[in-house]
This record gives structure tokens, sequence and C-alpha cells, in this order.
């Protein structure tokens, strides 16, 4: 197949969920497959290597689902797979994934495979397909059994943690001027995090740059780590009414747990609408809650025990 019909094929089938597409039953054994991260030359290949890794998956009675990109993880799952996509040397491409227990997050298994360029690609995914079906198959195997739920009977909510999450705000780059969104992210982190039964503890940004966040975790005894570092933070008049102001930010928002990076982007916002009058600050709350919410699909995925 050439590289042309392999993206589209896939794509289709990841958008339109084509008959024989593997679903997983709720309550049973799955496999959660996220799209590849990829640089923005290779995204349009993250979902549909995801959905190819999970065909095969399902040809081998495996059941699987597809995680779009603002889904979360199904409380079901027992195991995770994701990976990325990444430029090599002399046009050669790279998909590594690894193979995540769905309770805890902790890495099971890594394994890649290089095309040597684009053209090729279908080739590592199919060869990439074929090694990760054993591995997932003796895994999953290997996991303790589903207990059955109760009909009837809501689903339990999970218990508070007294493990912290650490959170870090800063400017992208030094001397840059975060307005009134570093205090609005604050305040509305704080919030976010009681609000899933966890304690929040703050520590400086710098401490979770990607070769030290892992242990900044673990020195801390908590959860997890999220860094955010403010790139752009943009006020203006409204088109229809210079009483109306509009705002957007531009956030790398970096998630660390005790031994990954295991999330690292930068999230933009749309023009967050202010009504007539409204201050700054209060504008800036709003923008703040905005980045949250596009946050919180990302974490809930990477953190499966999130909730």
């Amino acid at each position: 197949m050439t590289l042309r019909g392999f993206a589209l094929v896939l794509a289709v089938a990841a958008t339109l969920a084509l008959p024989g597409a593997p679903r997983a039953a709720p309550g049973g054994e799955a496999v959660a497959l996220l799209p590849l991260d990829a640089d923005r030359s290779l995204e349009i290949y993250g979902q549909p290597v995801a959905s190819e890794l999970a065909r095969a998956l399902g040809a081998g009675n495996v059941s699987v689902v597809v995680i779009g990109p603002r889904m979360a993880v199904p409380e079901h799952a027992r195991l995770i797979v994701d990976g990325t996509i990444t430029h090599g040397s002399a046009n050669a491409v790279t998909i590594a994934l690894r193979v995540r227990r769905a309770v805890d997050g902790v890495v099971i298994e890594t394994l890649s495979a290089t095309a040597p360029g684009l053209a090729k690609i279908d080739g590592a995914a199919a060869e990439l397909s074929a090694e990760l079906l054993p591995i997932v198959r003796a895994q999953l195997a290997a996991l303790p059994p589903v207990p059955v739920p109760v009909r009837g009977r809501p689903p339990a909510r999970p218990p508070a943690t007294d493990r912290p999450v650490l959170i870090g705000i800063a400017a992208g780059r030094p001397g840059a001027a975060p307005g009134p969104l570093a205090g609005a992210l604050d305040a509305a982190i704080a919030r976010w995090i009681h609000g899933h039964r966890r304690p929040v503890h703050k520590l400086e940004a710098a401490q979770l740059v990607p070769r030290s966040a892992p242990g900044a975790v673990v020195a801390g005894g908590a959860e997890l780590a999220i860094g955010f570092w403010i790139l752009g933070w943009t006020v203006e008049s409204s088109p229809d009414t210079a009483a109306v102001a509009l705002a957007r930010a531009r956030v790398r928002v970096r998630i660390a747990g005790p031994s990954a990076v295991l999330f690292d982007r930068v999230v933009a916002t749309d023009s967050v609408v202010g009504d007539r009058g409204l201050p700054e600050a209060e504008l800036a709350a709003r923008v703040a809650r905005e980045i949250l919410a596009i946050v919180e699909p990302h974490l809930a995925r990477s953190v499966p025990s999130w909730r």
C-alpha cells in the first residue's frame, strides 16, 4: 500500500469505526491505544498508526479501544499503549511504543521499529503490530482478574490520597511578564487538584525540567508533578465593541510521574471573551479554567488513576 493510501485508509477507519474495528466491551479486559505523539510534520500519522495497531490486536482477539484526542481512558482498560513518531537521520522515521499498566501507569514493556522514510511507515507499523500482540497477551494474562460489578451499583469512586500533586508555575522565558495569568492559574489549579481529593504542594518550576522532574516526584513523595510555563498572554479589544476584551494564552504543560515524563506539550486556548467591563484579573481566571479544561483529558490519559 502507498503512503497516501495507508494514511487515508487508517484515518477513515479511526474516524468512522469501520465494521470489524476493535472495540472494548464494558467490564472486559481491554487495551487503550492512545494517538502517538509526533512532531508537527508527522502528527497526521499518530491516530492512524494507533488504529492500525488496534486492528492487529483486535484480529488477535484482544479487546481494544482507540482513544481520541479529548477522550479519557476507560475505567475498564487494563493496559495502555502509547508512544511517539519521530524523525531520525537520513529521512528515517521511528515509531516507539510503550506498554503501561492502567492501574498505576508503570511502564512494563517498550519496543520500536524504524522505517527508512515516510513511504515505508506502513511497514514499520505492521512490524510493531506483530511484536505487540504477544506482549499484550502475556501481560493481560499476568494481571489479576477483573472484579465483576454488581448490577445496579455504581462504580466506587477512587479513594482520596495523601500523596500530593506538585505544582510549579513560571514565565516561559526569562524576563517575560505573564500578567495576571500566573496568579489566576495558581488559584484555579488549587481548586482543581482539591476537587480531585489530592493535596497540592508547590515547588519551583525549574525543578520540573525533563531530566529532573521524575526525581522531584520521588523526593516529594508525590503522586505526580505538573509544571506550567506561561509562553503567551494576550488581551485585545473585541472587533465588535471596544468595551469587551478577548484573551488568549499559550502554556507549556509538563506532567511527570515517579519514573518518567508522561506529557509535555504546548497548549493554546481559543479566544476567551470577557463581559463588558470585566476586570483583567477575572478575565485571566476564565482563561486559567480553559487551560485546565484542555489539560484534564490529557492528564486522565497519562495517569489512569486520575478521576
